[in-house]
């Protein structure tokens, strides 16, 4: 499927990030998963850096993306070791996409504090960014304090960093610390106002709109419209034309990059779906 992708002009391709989930996820979450919304199926994914070595060893020209990798299940020196190996290997094509985590029981097996996501999830990027550049980290988690890392990213000062999550903090992280705010299922007029709110938030904070991106993951299901409660025709659901004007409609609300889900029961399906769009949208 990456070659595939990679064949027919999609510029990256991106891997989720999910370790344990519960038996009961449509029952426990049912706003996210269960019938006509996400398959809980789709959370059986393999581990999110291997697999992007893997890809970009099959791979010569498309980017390499997480979306988004949960900072505070992880250490965040032997996780800036990971991404930092992954971009010199994949001769610098990572997109480096960073979120909290949501689930309350993955962090508990994972031993990692919920309560605290943001703070960790803060201090995981400031080292990473220390790290990629030489310089020495102290924080409240970890200290590189008299310490040599290595390797440096290819990529300089350090790879992209897309912030994800559609929460007011995320928005708020992706202005201080990052590339890209990278939103999830956002309709047209939804991207609009996070453009705007990132618009006022650069203000504050000293920095450009044009600085921070505005990406977005949504899901594609061609020739099949999706409805969602109030009966609506969700976004990049229909028939090919409802799609391209979709993508209008997301042009003009200002998004930069759009990362698609494609929603096929099987793989020669999702390469035939992802065949189809690329030839319209002019890939």
């Amino acid at each position: 499927m990456t070659q595939t992708a990679e064949d027919v002009g999609f510029d990256s391709v991106w891997i989720s990030d999910r370790t344990v989930y519960p038996k009961d996820l449509a029952a426990k979450y049912p706003d996210e998963f269960g019938l006509g919304k996400a398959d809980p199926s789709t959370q059986n994914v393999l581990e999110a850096i291997t697999t992007l070595s893997y890809i970009a060893g099959a791979t010569t020209r498309v980017k390499v993306g997480m979306s988004v990798l949960i900072l505070p299940f992880r250490h965040p020196v032997l996780n800036a070791k990971m991404l930092t190996t992954l971009d010199v290997l994949s001769g610098g094509r990572l997109i480096a996409g960073f979120g909290t985590g949501w689930m309350p029981e993955e962090f508990a097996m994972m031993n990692a504090d919920f309560d605290e996501r943001g703070s960790i999830t803060d201090e995981h990027i400031s080292a990473f960014i220390a790290l990629c550049q030489g310089q020495e980290y102290e924080g409240s988690i970890t200290s590189t304090a008299g310490m040599t890392f290595f390797p440096r990213p290819l990529q300089t000062p350090y790879p992209p960093i897309w912030i994800g999550g559609n929460s007011k903090a995320a928005i708020r992280r992706a202005v201080r610390h990052g590339d890209a705010w990278h939103g999830i299922g956002q309709s047209p007029s939804e991207v609009s106002s996070t453009r705007d709110a990132i618009g006022i938030l650069c203000e504050t904070e000293g920095r450009l709109p044009s600085e921070v991106a505005i990406t977005l993951r949504s899901t594609l299901v061609l020739n099949r419209e999706v409805l969602d409660e109030a009966g609506q025709r969700k976004t990049l659901t229909g028939s090919p034309q409802q799609i391209r004007d979709d993508l209008d409609q997301y042009q003009d609300a200002g998004l930069d990059y759009l990362v698609l889900s494609i929603d096929q029961p099987t793989e020669d399906d999702t390469a035939q779906a992802a065949f189809n769009f690329a030839k319209l949208a002019n890939l």
